[in-house]
């Protein structure tokens, strides 16, 4: 499994809140409290589809990692369930 779905399918399955905000531009950002209190960033560009998500910064209590990793079509549609949620639409 990629590492970018390997993030998403934790975040999906473990995320206990989320957020989501759109850029100016139109960039909608996804991020997924853990469980354990770490928070995994996602990013995806206008117009996008499930495809287009990247896994980005986890944040945690001992510190942070960055990933910029592309998350598949597959996961990424739960990325987009849960925008779409947030915003009343992902496109």
């Amino acid at each position: 499994m990629r590492t970018g779905d390997a993030l998403a399918h934790h975040s999906l399955t473990t995320g206990q809140r989320t957020n989501v905000t759109a850029s100016p531009g139109g960039i909608l950002h996804l991020s997924a409290t853990l469980a354990d209190g770490a928070i995994q960033h996602f990013t995806r560009n206008p117009p996008g589809g499930p495809e287009d998500w990247r896994a980005g910064l986890q944040e945690g209590q001992h510190g942070a990692c960055a990933f910029n990793e592309p998350v598949s079509a597959t996961w990424g549609r739960g990325l987009d369930l849960i925008a779409s949620r947030h915003t009343g639409g992902t496109k």
